[in-house]
């Protein structure tokens, strides 16, 4: 059922400043995440093998000729890496070329990203009840979990994933009713698959199986398969 069919009022004055209030918490989240996930990303070195292979890679992107296609086919100390996609290594080798190679710009592609995914978890409790507070309290325990803000700091592929599947939800959710935004959902689809492979398969079978119970129709949208 779309979050529509929950409101008290339809006026459409009412769903304007219901969207207004929406957009303004959202900021307010996205910059408390930033503020969070961002302060002192250069403190300490990076941890392991983990970080330290993820900058590696990163850093023989931003050492490639111009014109190489090593953006697209990393390597690993000048072997292929077949490990994960791509797309978060590229992104540290554009923050290496603005920053400098060091652990904050290592770091930043992937704090910023995981800050993107609060106020998608905003959107998706926004979704799924009546009311804000359920909403607001969702973001706010996500945006505190450990797990999250540890893992959301390190040069690593968690945060990637974390925003880029909230998105595929909030978008899985609004498209019932606009269909319109399940081109977002299969951006957001894509963009999984360019960050960790078998993960997107699975975590875009969760959302398929739940619009094949919810929402069929979606499956055959141009949209949906336009933004994958």
């Amino acid at each position: 059922m779309g979050n529509g069919a929950f409101r008290s009022s339809t006026h459409p004055t009412s769903r304007h400043n219901d969207a207004r209030v929406d957009v303004l918490w959202g900021v307010g989240l996205l910059l408390g995440a930033i503020l969070l996930f961002g302060v002192d990303l250069g403190g300490l070195p990076l941890r392991d093998w983990d970080e330290g292979t993820v900058a590696q890679v990163a850093r023989e992107i931003w050492r490639s000729p111009p014109g190489s296609l090593t953006w697209l086919y990393p390597t690993l100390d000048g072997v292929p890496y077949l490990n994960k996609p791509p797309l978060v290594h590229g992104f540290i080798a554009l923050a290496y070329r603005f920053g400098g190679v060091n652990e904050a710009m290592s770091r930043l592609p992937g704090a910023m990203l995981s800050a993107a995914s609060v106020p998608f978890v905003y959107a998706v409790a926004r979704e799924l009840f009546p009311r804000r507070t359920p909403a607001i309290l969702a973001a706010s325990v996500y945006l505190n979990l450990l797990p999250v803000v540890r893992h959301g700091r390190l040069a690593m592929l968690d945060g990637a994933v974390l925003c880029f599947f909230c998105l595929l939800v909030w978008c899985a959710l609004r498209s019932r009713r606009d269909v319109r935004y399940s081109l977002g959902m299969g951006i957001g689809f894509g963009l999984l698959c360019l960050t960790k492979g078998l993960l997107a398969v699975l975590l875009g079978a969760i959302v398929l199986v739940f619009l094949a119970w919810d929402t069929p129709r979606l499956l055959t949208s141009v949209y949906l398969w336009l933004g994958v």
